[in-house]
């Protein structure tokens, strides 16, 4: 498993010698390795970003993007796709940005980072369509395939009195 997040480990120490200094990296990586238990994930995660050099770290730009399998939050139909995630992170050897990773012994770590964009991403809730309706509370008909006769009139009883009042203009 170690071997697996080898291109994920990136010795920096001759790129933090020269400030302006670009690398690429690119992964393509399961998520077991990468330690990413999640329902929604449906295949490799794909890391592809650019190290730049700065005088006091390593700004880290790019994007990390993941499958994704599951059901629409209104009407429940499948739906998939994949989850584009922008990187734009920094890492530091002596962290003075609470935001930054940690280089340790010249080591930038990236599977943390691409753990952690890929969970908050995929716990995102999905439409099958912007204009979804979903499904009617009372019956269960879909109401995107058609529609049904039940009131759905959502009523607070605490504010019923107030329904006969008139107010004068």
């Amino acid at each position: 498993m170690s071997d697996t997040l080898r291109p994920l480990r990136v010795n920096v120490l001759e790129l933090l010698r020269q400030p302006g200094t670009l690398r690429a990296v690119t992964a393509t990586i399961g998520g077991e390795p990468l330690d990413i238990v999640h329902d929604a994930l449906v295949g490799e995660v794909e890391i592809d970003v650019e190290l730049e050099a700065t005088t006091d770290g390593v700004n880290v730009r790019g994007k990390v993007v993941a499958p994704w399998s599951g059901r629409c939050r209104r009407c429940l139909t499948g739906v998939s796709g994949h989850a584009v995630v922008d990187v734009a992170e920094r890492y530091q050897p002596e962290l003075t940005d609470d935001d930054a990773y940690e280089i340790e012994n010249n080591q930038l770590d990236l599977a943390p980072m691409a753990r952690q964009l890929v969970l908050l991403e995929l716990d995102d809730e999905r439409l099958c369509r912007p204009d979804c309706v979903g499904l009617c509370p009372m019956c269960g008909t879909d109401r995107n395939e058609g529609s049904c006769s039940c009131d759905t009139t959502v009523r607070d009883e605490r504010w019923a009195a107030l329904d006969g009042l008139v107010l004068d203009d």
